[in-house]
């Protein structure tokens, strides 16, 4: 198991999006691409636009409503970007609590092998036997680790062989 830091998650355990139900919509695999986007410089328009229309919407034609619009949005917005960072946060939580099981399973598998070749060497050799899956998925690692020092170790001669056949 690697030594690394870790603490008990105290962030919030459900996210429950109710509040939100209304204003969610699931798009079509690539629609978001078609999409406008928020761009720089959009809070200094939020904070524009109401004293500019009040006084302009009639020379402009249009209605104050188009205010109301972009303010409920707005709300929308802030309320599915909250929802969004808790629900991130969790994930990260669970994406790394998972990692770090996956470690602590994985090093008591280590245990285990390690175990079962001593008792194979010294007790009994049909021990190794019953645990014929085990050994060769704790030992996948090593193989591969040997197999590319090989392939490496030939890269390198045959590296250092095309040099001795350029050498005046």
């Amino acid at each position: 198991m690697a030594h690394v830091p870790a603490s008990q998650f105290t962030g919030k355990l459900s996210i429950d999006a109710t509040a939100a139900k209304d204003i969610l919509f699931d798009l079509a695999p690539g629609a978001g691409r078609m999409l406008k986007h928020a761009q720089e410089g959009i809070q200094d328009v939020l904070i524009e636009l109401p004293s500019a229309l009040t006084k302009y919407a009639a020379t402009l034609g249009v209605s104050f409503e188009i205010v109301a619009r972009i303010a409920t949005s707005t709300t929308n917005i802030k309320l599915l970007e909250e929802q969004l960072g808790d629900a991130r946060k969790l994930v990260e939580v669970l994406e790394e609590s998972i990692a770090y099981h996956e470690d602590q399973r994985e090093a008591e598998f280590s245990q285990l092998a390690e175990t079962v070749k001593r008792t194979a060497a010294r007790k009994d050799p049909t021990v190794e036997a019953a645990f014929e899956k085990l050994l060769k998925y704790v030992a996948q690692v090593g193989v591969k680790a040997a197999a590319t020092r090989r392939k490496n170790e030939e890269a390198a001669r045959a590296a250092a062989g095309k040099a001795d056949d350029h050498t005046p």
